[in-house]
């Protein structure tokens, strides 16, 4: 590979995934990424749909542009409030994820004020409204919203908190040695086995059981992350696990070691050697 040459994906053995997806779209911290941009989306896709459908009869005092412009950015206010709210309650009194309960607590008691900047964006683009709303009924609105938002967004939250931990998980099961380089691989195939290693120019082919990956690391750095107890590098460019090597020195390994029906790892004549000696 040139340099500054893109790496494509290797469909042809399975692969599907380059060094950039691998370092930057599949990384530990996915799983939050997805979910918080989710959750502070939440409520402009709710201001959205109000908008559209003209909720609380704004659809007789607003056009359709006045009426996006009005309920996104009382959301945008509201929110703002919300999520700062959250985040101190956060910090200073639970030192953590926020319980069900506070999000709950922290929707309505925000309502008041949400109410009032209601109030205050009618009289700027719908004055005629104020005519037919009182602030008490814009608060009960506003509270029922944030509970509802609320509660979606606790949801969501814990669903991303709870793959996170799973990915945690499955990674501690692994010897520490070898964290380095799953932590290249894709959380698909993180805790998967490693059967083999392939050197690419400045990368590596990781094979495993769920699928194989391209990874930037040198063959030596990613053979000495697995231990050397772990398999056998069978060539200047290939390793091979124990499981292969014990499949290998069955068959005889004439002719490489098969991974598959279509791919077969050659074996140098130090390699040999080492499998031999298995």
């Amino acid at each position: 590979m040139r340099a500054g040459e893109q790496v494509e994906p290797d469909f042809a053995n399975g692969g599907i995934y380059s060094p950039v997806t691998i370092q930057g779209i599949f990384s530990a911290a996915a799983p939050l990424r997805w979910h918080r941009p989710a959750v502070i989306l939440l409520p402009l896709a709710a201001a959205t749909a109000l908008a559209v459908t003209g909720a609380f009869g704004t659809y007789l005092s607003m056009t359709l542009p006045l009426r996006l412009l009005h309920f996104v950015g009382v959301a945008i206010a509201i929110c703002a409030l919300v999520f700062a709210l959250c985040e101190i309650v956060q910090r200073f009194w639970f030192g953590g994820a926020l319980p069900f309960w506070a999000m709950l607590a922290i929707g309505a008691i925000t309502a008041p004020v949400g109410g009032w900047i209601v109030l205050e964006a009618l009289g700027l683009s719908a004055p005629r409204a104020l005519a037919h709303v009182t602030y008490s009924e814009l608060t009960t609105q506003v509270l029922l919203s944030n509970l509802a938002i609320a509660s979606l967004g606790w949801t969501l939250l814990r669903q991303s908190r709870s793959q996170s931990t799973l990915c945690d998980a499955q990674q501690q099961l692994h010897p520490s040695t070898d964290q380095a380089l799953r932590a290249k691989l894709p959380i698909g195939i993180r805790s998967a086995i490693i059967l083999a290693l392939s050197a690419e120019d400045h990368y590596v082919r990781v094979r495993t059981d769920r699928g194989d990956a391209l990874i930037l690391m040198n063959l030596a750095a990613a053979i000495a992350a697995l231990g050397e107890d772990a398999g056998v590098r069978v060539h200047r460019s290939h390793w091979v696990s124990r499981q292969l090597a014990e499949e290998a020195r069955v068959r005889g390994g004439r002719h490489g070691v098969r991974l598959n029906d279509d791919t077969v790892l050659p074996v140098s004549r130090s390699g040999r050697k080492l499998l031999n000696e298995g």
